[in-house]
């Protein structure tokens, strides 16, 4: 099945030639490094607006302010799909491609791959599959179409034991199993305690953190854990400048019709609470 993504911005700071730009990049990105590993499949298109937003695709909001609490990938309550939202950067399109990737390998934000845990001694847990945490800083992106990328974990990241000549990440940077680095972290859930736990690693050294239960109404296993990263996100996106948006041709979408219209003040509604909730 194809995903269909559909990138809006709803900030002065992002024009549609600059989103029809990243657009156009992270395309590339799924089809081309992403597919082939995690068998996936998927467009990514540039629209105006929530408006112009056909039914069926998968919004990722670029916004102003989302909130230390908003970001990564919810669910819509009316339809069940999954939405995005990008706080506006330096490195926006990095932050964007993050985001699209893990919401085409983990539409739902609970999924999760059993093996053992970062933390010694803690046994067999459940890993939460968000494949640009573990080397999410802008450090170790690359370049597509001129734009600035997020790297990937591959599959072999949850093997048990380092293999010679295996692929951990596309750009390589990760060169063994379970590895975080500089900068990145990663959320697990813990079955014989049912606590969330996150390892961050910063100048070499690692730190692990107890989350404690998962609450009531929690939504979904990636939107909890990302609570409490959001801030760290921004800040090592920023470490480096983005690379230079080229010049592409934008233009205004036709309105389209009333379900349309519909479906995107109930989403709007859904953001804004999220946003809401932040603060």
């Amino acid at each position: 099945m194809i995903n269909q993504i559909a990138l809006v911005s709803q900030t002065d700071q992002v024009t549609m030639a600059e989103l029809t730009v990243v657009s156009a990049a992270v395309q590339k990105q799924l089809n081309r490094d992403v597919a082939p590993f995690w068998d996936v499949d998927g467009t990514v298109d540039s629209f105006a607006s929530l408006e112009d937003v056909p039914l069926g695709y998968w919004p990722v909001i670029i916004k102003d302010d989302i909130q230390t609490d908003a970001a990564g990938i919810h669910l819509d309550s009316d339809s069940g799909q999954p939405f995005a939202l990008v706080q506006i950067s330096d490195d926006w399109p990095l932050t964007t491609s993050h985001e699209i990737l893990e919401m085409v390998v983990d539409p739902s934000g609970n999924r999760t791959i059993a093996t053992n845990s970062p933390k010694p001694d803690q046994g067999r847990v459940l890993i939460l599959v968000e494949v640009c945490d573990p080397s999410e800083n802008a450090q170790f992106g690359y370049s597509v179409n001129g734009i600035l990328v997020s790297d990937f974990y591959t599959p072999r990241f949850f093997d048990p034991v380092a293999v010679d000549g295996v692929r951990y990440s596309f750009t390589g940077a990760i060169t063994e199993p379970r590895q975080v680095l500089d900068g990145g972290y990663m959320s697990w859930w813990d079955p014989s305690t049912r606590h969330v736990f996150q390892m961050f690693v910063d100048n070499g050294k690692k730190k692990f953190v107890d989350r404690g239960p998962l609450p009531a109404g929690f939504g979904t296993l990636r939107s909890f854990s990302d609570r409490f990263t959001n801030d760290l996100r921004i800040k090592r996106m920023k470490k480096r400048k983005g690379l230079l948006l080229t010049s592409a041709l934008g233009g205004k979408a036709t309105k389209l019709d009333a379900s349309l219209n519909a479906r995107a003040k109930s989403l709007q509604r859904q953001i804004d609470a999220f946003v809401r909730r932040g603060k």
